[in-house]
């Protein structure tokens, strides 16, 4: 980011307007159909997450013997390392294979350049220019600080989650 140039806005307001009077209400909008592809992050995630405890219930199960993977077996500490586990691996991979859309998402929403041109005026002609003049790598950029963000995020949700509907959940 070059320091030298100022801000496009000084303050949200100005943001606000300058939008409304350049693009109009569309202008809020750029980017959603990006947006809409992020959901299949969350399915993703949540269908592995899902995996995981089953894996983890019936191995639980198996080695005390008790049919059927009982839902109602008394967590220890490693059980719930094991869901904290299993949810920053489920993040983690559905981040993987989902991320382009973020990139998708932030071209899209771009200021036009110097001239008053838009580089990138939809999402299948976004990924078409990204893929022509930066290739494959181009879709996965920034997903390091992402993944460093959003993996601990998740597993952190997804273990709070866990706790409650143990501790408070009816059986």
């Amino acid at each position: 980011m070059d320091r030298s140039k100022p801000p496009p806005y000084r303050n949200s307001i100005q943001c606000i307007a300058t939008i409304f009077r350049k693009e109009g209400l569309l202008g809020f909008y750029k980017g959603t159909s990006a947006s809409f592809l992020g959901i299949s992050e969350g399915t993703i995630q949540w269908m592995l997450y899902e995996r995981f405890k089953k894996i983890i219930r019936d191995k639980k199960a198996k080695l005390e013997n008790i049919p059927g993977g009982d839902h109602s077996i008394k967590k220890s500490i490693n059980d719930w390392f094991e869901y904290f586990g299993a949810a920053a691996s489920a993040k983690l991979i559905s981040a993987v294979i989902a991320y382009p859309h973020e990139v998708l998402r932030t071209r899209l929403r771009q200021l036009p350049d110097s001239n008053g041109q838009v580089k990138y005026t939809g999402l299948t002609q976004a990924a078409k220019v990204i893929w022509k003049e930066e290739g494959l790598f181009a879709f996965y950029g920034g997903l390091a600080p992402h993944l460093m963000r959003t993996v601990p995020n998740a597993a952190i949700m997804f273990l709070s989650y866990e706790l409650v509907l143990h501790y408070f959940g009816s059986s």
